[in-house]
């Protein structure tokens, strides 16, 4: 990065940690024996604010852009298909991260915005010997609504019944940290008809009222800003020009519901951490330093999510005081 190198320490542990991170979700046969990776960097928070900050500067892509831009599109950095309910499912065994026999249980759950800080989440996970189970579904957001299924053009009741699962999972596990986070960009409750604010506050808080019940600490983590365009196919057209790949704070963080995720989670009891000072400063960039950050519009890719493993583990931390000592 632009006053913070990740070209060696971080793009080298990158790949190693992603071997740490898929072998999360394995099932219960144990894993045939593999040299432990080194652990990423764990990047301060003014460290990562100062890059961000320096990032609307850069004009041309760096020659160690980290992923490149053959590869972001697909820098998940976990089994995604192994760890995320499929489209149909209603229920999914939950991959497992860190420290299995860890008498500290977390839960992360959501859907794909869940998985996405997968990267971020194991690494903490491992350094403070957590014990951390994913409960994940792409397009099916934590709230108690129904909503639409846009593939298929129908109510999305497999949605429903996931949700209704893993509320019983939690109730049987009773996490001591309960991590959720959703994508709202875009959800609908029929066709043609999106979700307003007031309806995702409203189902958000009531889902968050309901697991309060079960963990002991709840955190509503925010949604990520969506760019104007994806970034890899932007950046690959405009190389000389990343500015143009860009877009402002205004428009990034108008197509997300992050004041209803706020006002559910104090409605609720629950904890709220922003994540757009990580990401943005009056405008949103598709590269900070030599990483790409996005892997599309609204995802971000594994390589920065595991750069935050950092500035997330303080966030977390401060809504989770009995495991603030390392």
């Amino acid at each position: 990065m632009a006053g913070l190198d990740l070209s060696r320490t971080f793009r080298l542990a990158s790949v190693a940690v992603l071997l740490t991170v898929v072998a999360g979700c394995t099932a219960a046969v144990p894993p045939a024996p593999r040299v432990v990776a080194p652990p990423a960097p764990k990047i301060s928070l003014d460290a990562v604010l100062d890059a961000v900050s320096k990032a609307p500067a850069r004009r041309v892509l760096p020659a160690d852009l980290t992923p490149s831009l053959a590869t972001s599109a697909e820098d998940v950095g976990f089994d995604n298909e192994k760890c995320e309910a499929a489209p149909r499912a209603g229920r999914i065994e939950p991959c497992v991260f860190g420290d299995r026999a860890s008498a500290t249980d977390v839960v992360l759950y959501g859907d794909s915005h869940a998985g996405m800080w997968l990267p971020a989440l194991s690494e903490i996970a491992e350094r403070r010997d957590w014990r951390v189970q994913f409960f994940g579904k792409p397009a099916c957001p934590t709230l108690a609504v129904t909503v639409w299924n846009q593939q298929e053009q129908r109510p999305f009741v497999e949605c429903d019944r996931f949700r209704a699962f893993v509320t019983g999972r939690i109730a049987s596990v009773k996490p001591e940290l309960l991590i959720i986070t959703n994508e709202s960009f875009s959800q609908k409750r029929g066709p043609g008809r999106l979700i307003t604010p007031g309806e995702w506050q409203a189902g958000l808080a009531g889902t968050l009222r309901t697991l309060r019940k079960f963990a002991k600490n709840v955190v509503v983590l925010g949604d990520t800003p969506v760019l104007d365009q994806s970034a890899p196919e932007c950046l690959a057209a405009h190389r000389d020009d990343i500015a143009a790949c860009s877009t402002t704070r205004t428009a990034a963080t108008a197509r997300t519901w992050n004041a209803a995720d706020a006002g559910a989670a104090e409605s609720a009891g629950a904890g709220y951490i922003p994540v757009l000072p990580w990401l943005c400063t009056a405008v949103c960039m598709p590269v900070i330093g030599n990483v790409t950050v996005y892997r599309n519009r609204f995802h971000l890719s594994a390589t920065y999510a595991r750069m935050l493993n950092g500035v997330l583990e303080e966030a977390l931390v401060k809504h989770f005081p009995q495991d603030a000592v390392p």
